[in-house]
């Protein structure tokens, strides 16, 4: 085969993999029971896949890097598939989703954008864009401290009357003999609503020298946990448990949990705390919003979400809210203390009534930490 005609296969096989998101995305609307991994309290993990410890060209066997970066609030860890060296998950309201995977391709030539997007356009019967006007639709981003491509693939590949559900937002850096793609893909709405966090989560990301790539970091945590911005977990305060509290052993994330209950249902009372702003109040109400079944909150209004709340040696945030939760209507209270570079969440959860009752018992436990060198 001649090599002009190899290359474009190449990179035709490589546009169908990246763009396959935009039907597998529309189509999977129906939520599913699923056991999935979350990262841990230090969500900064190493890319998993021992399947992908090497990437194989023309060019000869080339080992992969080792890959370090810290998921935003929200982001589920899944396990890899096809091409890909890593996966997360984005749930929304009403079942939507998306889905960000990594995947590196052997060849920087990989990164030439708009051959690969021409390429597509041909197949779909449609004009081939030119570099003008691709420019338009690529803007930088930075992943780690390395220039790169950010294009929304969707607007590129399009027929101007489609009207898709779905989208895709893909980050290309060639680098080191290997063009690595960040792809964002799923819903519209809510790939609108995750490109920031995305953007966030490309700039912590971190090449480091293999060989290979290095076990998966996370173990099984809270659904949906908070990102980190620090490995050191902090010191247990002190608090004043209430009556009919019982404190049960919780997992190696969480600093503390209790359960609680009573002829109507049950509820949990859980303590953790993470690295730095933990994702902001907007991205957390939204993250419990999304546990509850209500649909996500612009910024501005997210932030209506919280009231103040007076603690020992400052200010907190309360934020309060009822949604359903495995068929049971549910009630969610947290609060949130930032205090001295962590953030703390303090958050009561479960059956309605139980948590309604519990309400006043969870402001006042709240309000009776102690931290340690306070």
């Amino acid at each position: 085969m001649a090599p002009e005609s190899s290359y474009r296969l190449r990179l035709l096989r490589n546009a169908v993999i990246l763009l396959a998101g935009l039907t597998l995305a529309s189509g999977c609307r129906k939520e599913q029971i699923t056991v999935y991994r979350v990262p841990k309290e230090n969500p900064t993990a190493f890319s998993p896949a021992p399947r992908a410890e090497t990437a194989h060209s023309e060019e000869g066997t080339r080992s992969l890097p080792r890959l370090r970066w810290t998921l935003p609030a929200g982001w589920e860890e899944q396990a890899p598939s096809g091409m890909s060296v890593a996966g997360f998950l984005v749930r929304w309201a009403d079942g939507k989703r998306a889905e960000v995977s990594v995947l590196p391709f052997p060849g920087e030539g990989a990164s030439d954008l708009r051959l690969m997007v021409n390429i597509v356009r041909e197949k779909a019967g449609l004009q081939p864009i030119s570099s003008d006007e691709l420019s338009k639709a690529v803007e930088p981003v930075a992943i780690g401290d390395v220039s790169a491509k950010l294009v929304d693939l969707t607007g590129a590949t399009a027929a101007a009357s489609e009207s898709s559900q779905s989208r895709i937002v893909l980050a290309v850096l060639p680098k080191d003999g290997i063009t690595w793609f960040f792809k964002l893909a799923g819903d519209g709405a809510v790939v609108s609503s995750q490109k920031s966090a995305f953007v966030n989560f490309l700039k912590t990301v971190t090449f480091e020298p293999g060989p290979g790539v290095a076990p998966n970091a996370g173990q099984v945590a809270e659904a949906n946990a908070p990102a980190s911005e620090t490995t050191e977990r902090p010191a247990r305060p002190s608090w004043e448990v209430p009556a009919g509290w019982q404190e049960v052993p919780g997992s190696k994330e969480l600093l503390a949990k209790f359960a609680v209950s009573d002829s109507e249902g049950k509820a949990e009372v859980t303590v953790s705390s993470f690295g730095g702003k933990a994702g902001g109040l907007a991205a957390n109400v939204n993250r419990w919003r999304g546990q509850l079944g209500l649909s996500p909150l612009s910024p501005a209004d997210a932030e209506k979400e919280a009231s103040s709340l007076d603690v020992l040696g400052g200010k907190a945030m309360l934020v309060d809210m009822t949604g359903e939760k495995g068929g049971q209507t549910t009630r969610l209270t947290a609060v949130i203390v930032p205090r001295e570079g962590q953030t703390w969440f303090y958050k009561l959860i479960g059956h309605a009534s139980v948590a309604e009752r519990e309400k006043a018992a969870f402001i006042k436990f709240v309000q009776s930490v102690r931290y340690p060198n306070a």
